[in-house]
């Protein structure tokens, strides 16, 4: 059979050809067209995301509704459309080989908890720690102090920190939303300046490429150290959160969550979803199994040794220095590669004790991996709705709405608010940097030129400011992968744990604006750093509430206990 005289295979393979060819010229038509500029509209996928989740307590669903909204809005507001351009935000994310490291790096972690649960190690450390500890202060102060320790690398500190102390803070009755706030605030705060982190190439390469652009000789690398002390958010959200944990005082839904946990053993809220469950069943020690410190000790120092091992060799070392190693290491390369290590050798480790039959292992690395499960996807829903947020320009316009006002000194203050409102309504820390920097390094560059003052006066308190802005979104904002990851490794409700830690961050802000309030003025930077702690530490004071008052609640609090 012939059709229009060529065979019938030869005739498909032209009408394919056709179609081909004029899909591509259709696709490249489109590319020509120019972007629509949705103004306002813009930041209504990161809302409609972030409002759903709160109201609802949802959060998969919540994301994807975001990221079809703003499918919707680049499709020609076609909501058929917009629903496949939704899920091609999410196969994008799952598709990009950093994600894909993550997830896997989130799953094995999970599994390496697992294994540890089965052959004794979790018991084990719990029963030596909590002969160690006497009081609940005493197993906060714990839990902050290894948030410190595990400095270069956010996304080891909530694995590590909140799987570690997650069942010696249960022991002392403290609430799983007061775990993760402590594992949350220990994570980005910290890695951003430590100095020496995985953070450190990406914030280094921002400022290098600003000042190359400007001609600026100024060491990028001592530029960013310089900033460190204008990183005000930073350094008064540590500051409250060790005042927090000595004063034994909360305020707000943080203050209900420990109460409840304090005074009814319940860890959460009534009806509440955690996004990891270690204490199950199917992965329970056998009772007659050795719980030996050393089965915790071992796997842990494996998984950390191997993860810094990692960052040296993806960093140059040793053709570079170790500083300069961790700073251009690939995390995701060094977690992933670290931690799948680190599995293998525990369950080789355990295995030559004999501690407990070898397919025991395999099942509680499995059930491990099947408890993590949940968190894994909302990280993967929270990148589609990034990339969605990207597609329609949030961020874009959040900066665009905010200049105007040129003079050099208020830059800092501007940039600060500027990047806490994009952090948080797309829940990325880079994202905000790799947005903000080019705008406003050259913006307080051009303005002190006009002004007829050096470029550097204001400089560093800029990038410090947009380093600190783009923390705290990272740091609270309910689609950022850091506060999903703390809520998953501490085994916290994801929405109880924003909806406890947002009025800490609002409070740590609150406290950065007068610290940057404080540059206008010309206050040196310690004075800067004083007076905004010193504000976040009198307004805490005044609204919180001793968590064990014996005076009779009050009405509020009591409804919600």
């Amino acid at each position: 059979m012939k059709l229009f005289g060529f065979s019938k295979k030869t005739a498909v393979i032209v009408i394919t050809l056709v179609l081909l060819l004029t899909t591509n010229l259709v696709f490249a038509a489109e590319a020509q067209k120019p972007k629509p500029d949705f103004g306002f509209l813009s930041v209504l996928p990161p809302l409609v995301a972030i409002t759903l989740a709160i109201v609802t307590k949802e959060v998969i669903p919540s994301l994807f509704i975001g990221a079809w909204v703003a499918g919707t809005m680049i499709s020609g507001w076609n909501p058929i459309t917009g629903f496949g351009k939704s899920v091609e935000f999410l196969w994008n994310s799952l598709g990009d080989p950093w994600g894909a490291r993550i997830v896997l790096t989130s799953l094995t972690m999970g599994g390496l908890v697992g294994i540890m649960r089965v052959g004794g190690g979790i018991d084990a450390i719990v029963n030596w720690i909590t002969s160690k500890i006497k009081t609940a202060k005493g197993a906060l102060l714990a839990t902050e102090l290894a948030g410190f320790i595990i400095f270069f690398e956010d996304y080891v500190n909530t694995v590590v920190v909140g799987t570690t102390m997650g069942p010696i803070t249960a022991d002392y009755k403290i609430s799983k939303e007061k775990l993760s706030y402590i594992v949350d605030s220990t994570a980005a705060p910290v890695a951003c300046i430590a100095g020496i982190s995985s953070w450190i190439a990406y914030m280094v390469g921002q400022i290098h490429s600003q000042f190359e652009a400007l001609n600026i000789s100024y060491s990028s690398y001592m530029a960013y150290f310089k900033s460190i002390p204008f990183i005000l958010y930073n350094i008064i959200a540590l500051v409250l959160l060790t005042y927090v944990v000595l004063s034994e005082r909360d305020f707000g839904p943080m203050l209900r969550a420990e109460r409840r946990a304090r005074k009814t053993g319940k860890l959460l809220r009534d009806g509440a979803t955690p996004l990891l469950k270690t204490e199950t069943d199917e992965i329970a020690c056998p009772e007659d199994c050795p719980k030996r410190v050393i089965n915790f000790v071992i796997p842990l120092v494996l998984l950390v040794g191997l993860i810094f091992t990692m960052m040296l060799k993806t960093g140059g070392y040793p053709e570079v220095s170790i500083a300069t190693a961790i700073g251009e290491a690939s995390s995701s390369h060094s977690l992933v590669l670290g931690s799948f290590g680190a599995v293998a050798l525990t369950i080789i480790f355990y295995a030559v004790q004999g501690l407990v039959p070898i397919n025991m292992l395999f099942k509680g690395y499995l059930e491990g991996m099947k408890s993590i499960f949940s968190g894994t996807l909302i990280l993967i829903f929270a990148w589609g709705i990034g990339s969605s947020i990207k597609a329609v320009g949030t961020a874009n316009f959040i900066v665009g709405v905010t200049q105007g006002i040129l003079t050099p000194a208020l830059i800092p203050l501007i940039s600060f608010i500027t990047g806490a409102f994009i952090s948080f309504a797309t829940g990325t820390s880079y994202g905000t940097m790799a947005v903000l920097m080019p705008i406003v390094v050259p913006l307080v560059h051009g303005a002190s030129v006009s002004a007829g003052i050096d470029p550097m006066t204001y400089m560093f308190a800029t990038i410090g400011a947009v380093f600190a802005g783009a923390v705290f979104g990272d740091h609270c904002s309910p689609i950022s992968d850091t506060t999903i990851m703390s809520s998953m490794f501490s085994g916290a409700d994801h929405i109880d744990h924003v909806s406890t830690q947002v009025p800490y961050a609002v409070l740590a802000a609150l406290g950065a604006v007068v610290g940057y309030i404080g540059v206008i003025i010309g206050l040196p930077a310690i004075v800067n750093i004083v007076l905004g702690a010193v504000v976040s530490l009198v307004i805490f004071k005044f609204i919180s509430e001793p968590i064990d008052n014996k005076k009779p609640l009050s009405a509020k609090v009591k409804q919600n206990v």
